[in-house]
């Protein structure tokens, strides 16, 4: 009867609790919503592209990293059927959906939520088997961590594995302690045994991805001291260890173009578009072909980059030296116009300077690049 008492009670505070917290949690999103309107209607645009990722591979997804490799397209064809959005002003380039559960649907498909909503309930049933302190405690932790991934992407850092892996383990511990696997030593002792191979090998993993990180890091110093040129090879010895790292590829890609070897450049970019969407990677691009003089592929690589981040002022100006370029002065006039008009989110002495050129440009005057 005690017990039942105890567990009565811990069950009656864990659901009050869960109500405090989650009245608690819609009082705090309406206040921030108010108080945060551009920021959060930002992250409703972001949530509105990725259910349309979801929607259209539901069952299977993307894969791990499919987010970054599609979403900015998402938002490009967003853009491309709403043009006049209230939500172009606030976009930008996007590498998280801002929801561990919108992720995780991306990656894996919906059926993911599924074996989610199980593996709660499962561990809810381990405490009802076994109630325990350290087991209300950790239902608390996991529902805490559960709440933050609606709003942000906690697991991308390594402290909240570690705390959602002790709570895990500690309501299944509690729960089947008396189970075989617990009281055979020699399950433990082979289990301990291969973790500590594996932990070997992944040091050695860690160690050598060390020397290839700083390696990175001087190379990417040095060409932006102005030895591009003396940099390549090493950017090029490094791409066998960072082959599937997207901001290794875009920064070779980049310091390529600058280096004006433009097919080397596409070549790259072609790897990275693999695993990254991304407005930068559309201008790296843009620029390779504007150097090959291949104007039809850079205006399309413009034009995306456009509708990814329609707040942006560098690639319509980049489309107004192409249409210079290809003599058509019509377009190009609209598109100065354009420019001019244009509200700035963000001012700077760049998105100046490039108003002052286009007006300079409609005044008949040269216009200087």
């Amino acid at each position: 009867n005690k017990n039942k008492f105890h567990y009565k009670k811990h069950i009656g505070s864990f659901l009050l609790c869960l109500s405090f917290l989650l009245i608690s949690i819609f009082v705090i999103s309406v206040t921030v919503y108010h108080l945060k309107k551009d920021s959060a209607d930002g992250r409703l645009l972001i949530w509105r592209c990725t259910w349309e990722m979801i929607k259209h591979e539901p069952f299977t997804g993307y894969g791990v990293g499919g987010f970054s490799a599609h979403y900015m397209d998402y938002q490009a064809q967003y853009f491309k059927e709403h043009p006049d959005s209230q939500f172009a002003i606030l976009a930008d380039n996007i590498k998280s959906p801002f929801n561990e559960y919108l992720s995780v649907g991306v990656q894996f498909g919906i059926l993911t939520w599924v074996l989610l909503i199980a593996a709660g309930i499962f561990l809810i049933l381990c405490h009802r088997k076994h109630p325990t302190k350290a087991g209300y405690v950790s239902l608390l932790s996991l529902l805490s961590i559960a709440v933050f991934s609606f709003f942000s992407y906690p697991f991308t850092y390594p402290f909240i594995w570690i705390i959602s892996a002790l709570s895990v383990s500690t309501l299944i511990g509690k729960a089947y302690e008396n189970t075989l696997f617990q009281k055979t030593t020699i399950i433990k002792r082979g289990i301990a045994f291969f973790l500590l191979i594996g932990s070997l090998f992944l040091l050695i993993e860690v160690v050598s991805r060390i020397k290839a990180e700083l390696e990175w890091g001087k190379v990417a110093h040095m060409s932006l001291c102005g030895r591009t040129n003396d940099m390549l090879p090493r950017y090029h010895n490094l791409l066998h260890t960072f082959r599937r790292n997207p901001y290794f590829l875009y920064n070779y890609s980049a310091e390529l173009c600058v280096a004006e070897k433009y097919k080397e450049c596409l070549a790259i970019t072609a790897i990275c578009c693999n695993y990254w969407s991304d407005y930068n990677l559309e201008l790296v691009q843009a620029e390779a072909y504007i150097g090959l003089k291949q104007y039809d592929a850079a205006k399309h690589h413009l034009e995306k980059a456009t509708l990814m981040c329609p707040v942006r002022f560098i690639p319509l100006y980049r489309l107004h030296y192409v249409y210079m370029k290809q003599g058509k002065a019509e377009k190009a006039n609209r598109l100065a116009q354009l420019i001019i008009e244009k509200p700035i989110k963000k001012n700077s002495t760049i998105i100046q300077k490039i108003k002052a050129e286009m007006k300079h440009h409609l005044s008949r005057k040269t216009c200087l690049y």
